[in-house]
């Protein structure tokens, strides 16, 4: 999956700081059961030490949430569960996930005789 780096905005915080988003990718997760989900429209600010997660933005694209028992709970559009995270002492969620590198084969139709010269 590439980057469109032709899409370029700023997040604003709470505090008023901003800062710059360079494009946008899909990013394959890969879930603790070993499935993968991918998510859409991921942002690219490469001047983030942590990767964030918005709430409001999981909201906007279809996914839900639970939050009880100092937990939450993040399902995809088919409510299946993502992921579980418990709240830490900074009133935040922290979770691990696992980012799937995806490559793409491509197959090039070559002569013959130069694979027989490989195989020997």
């Amino acid at each position: 999956m590439e980057l469109d780096s032709s899409t370029k905005s700023t997040i604003k915080f709470a505090d008023n700081s901003s800062i710059n988003v360079e494009g946008i990718e899909k990013v394959v997760l890969t879930k603790k059961d070993g499935k993968i989900t991918v998510m859409n429209d991921v942002l690219y600010v490469p001047t983030m030490k942590n990767n964030l997660l918005s709430l409001g933005k999981l909201l906007e694209k279809g996914y839900t949430m639970s939050m009880e028992k100092k937990c939450i709970k993040v399902y995809d559009e088919t409510k299946r569960l993502l992921f579980a995270a418990p709240l830490s002492k900074n009133r935040t969620f922290k979770i691990n996930l696992n980012t799937t590198i995806v490559q793409c084969m491509n197959v090039v139709q070559t002569n013959k005789e130069d694979w027989l010269w490989h195989y020997r």
